[in-house]
């Protein structure tokens, strides 16, 4: 009886049936092709044992058979060895690939296959890189650039705008004069930290509700929370992180304000970066929308519950906002980072914060992936990658936010992976 294990041996090449049958069953879909194959290659005695030489018996085949000598009877034996043959070439292709896999030769970046080791001769040390493998030449400094997202988000910001590049602003930070106020609104500092006063953008579907409410596709509840002392109240909206009013009155004044400033900010931009912050999110019972932040009001916590987001739902909300915001700027490119700032808390009773967090930035970096995979225009850029691996010292000393040097380096690595020349 034989044995039905494959053989991969140099010496023995096809000769072994069972490797025979295993190739030729990866490369063609056609069962009667494939019996046809094993019995010339059988029948015929050849002995191959490279894949080298199997390729060169079947390119002398194909070219005989579909370059007249053959002469196949038929037009659908002429189309089925067309598909064949096509299937080879694909075959070839996919080898070669797979052969250059762990080659430097023709990577951007030689080195950026192989983690770095300091301990090799003219090794580096991981503090020494930058984590970029390919260059995106997409912006100069008259390319108008938007962007939103957490805390992180605005740190680079005003690093563009420190650096006199065209950061777009349709709303200026509000100085509390017409009744909203900004949390942490410096007068000294003339730079905003968004290119609309959104506040901070923590989860996916916060970003998407953006889009739809600058382009009337969604309509949020109007919702205010009364906070702050009895005799001096400050009203919040649970979709503007950090921005509050001084009264009903301020609220309603702004809204449409506010409403054509993200329109603008979206039409406006010809790259803008998201950088996606939270995986945890809380939303209205009522009809799904999602807060920006978490609950801070009895009441708000009755109306609300806590959510965690799977992958499928991250890239789906960044899909529909890239989709509406596209009908309206057809050139819009967007660039997805990850916050490295980690969760402040959470609400997951069966997660310790660190846990929570870990998976958090697991998810978030996964659907990434799927976004830039899926979507044409889309870049991701590796700032949470950075900031983990390769910054020495990065954070603040609160340990979640990071330090102005931080982002400096950063921005460098932006740089070199987007700048033009």
């Amino acid at each position: 009886m034989g044995s039905d294990t494959i053989i991969i041996d140099h010496d023995l090449g096809l000769k072994d049936d069972n490797l025979r049958r295993f190739l030729i069953a990866s490369i063609f879909q056609d069962p009667g092709f494939r019996s046809f194959l094993e019995g010339q290659l059988t029948q015929g005695g050849l002995d191959i044992k490279t894949h080298e030489e199997f390729q060169a018996v079947l390119q002398q085949f194909f070219s005989n058979h579909l370059g007249g000598e053959g002469g196949a009877a038929t037009e659908e034996q002429v189309k089925r060895l067309r598909d064949c043959a096509e299937a080879m070439r694909q075959h070839q292709s996919e080898t070669l690939e797979s052969i250059m896999a762990y080659s430097r030769q023709g990577r951007e970046n030689p080195d950026s296959m192989f983690w770095p080791n300091p301990t090799r001769e003219d090794g580096k040390s991981l503090k020494d890189i930058l984590p970029v493998s390919e260059k995106v030449p997409l912006v100069d400094k008259s390319t108008r650039i938007g962007s939103a997202g957490s805390c992180f988000a605005y740190e680079i910001a005003r690093n563009f705008q420190r650096r006199g590049f065209s950061y777009v602003v349709t709303e200026p930070e509000h100085d509390g004069s017409k009744g909203v106020l900004v949390d942490a609104y410096d007068p000294n500092n003339p730079m905003p930290r968004f290119s609309a006063t959104w506040g901070i953008i923590f989860n996916t579907p916060s970003l998407r509700q953006l889009a739809e409410r600058a382009f009337g596709t969604g309509r949020l509840p109007k919702i205010i929370v009364r906070e702050g002392r009895p005799d001096a109240p400050l009203y919040t909206d649970p979709f503007r992180e950090g921005v509050g009013f001084q009264s009903e009155a301020a609220f309603r004044t702004d809204y449409e304000n506010h409403t054509n400033a993200i329109r603008q900010a979206f039409t406006q931009s010809e790259v803008f970066i998201a950088t996606l912050g939270l995986n945890e999110c809380w939303s209205f019972k009522f009809d799904g929308s999602v807060m920006s932040n978490n609950p801070r009001h009895n009441w708000v916590y009755a109306l609300s519950k806590p959510r965690i987001l799977t992958v499928e739902e991250n890239v789906e909300a960044v899909e529909d906002f890239l989709k509406l915001v596209r009908q309206h700027n057809p050139d819009f490119k967007l660039i997805i980072s990850l916050s490295p700032i980690p969760l402040m808390a959470t609400h997951r009773r069966d997660q310790h914060v660190v846990t929570a967090n870990n998976h958090s930035k697991a998810v978030l970096r996964v659907a990434a992936e799927e976004i830039v995979a899926r979507n044409e225009g889309v870049y991701y850029f590796p700032s949470y990658e950075y900031v983990m691996h390769c910054a020495t010292d990065p954070w603040e000393a609160d340990e979640r936010h990071v330090r102005a040097e931080t982002v400096a380096r950063i921005m460098e690595m932006f740089d070199l992976m987007f700048l033009k020349d």
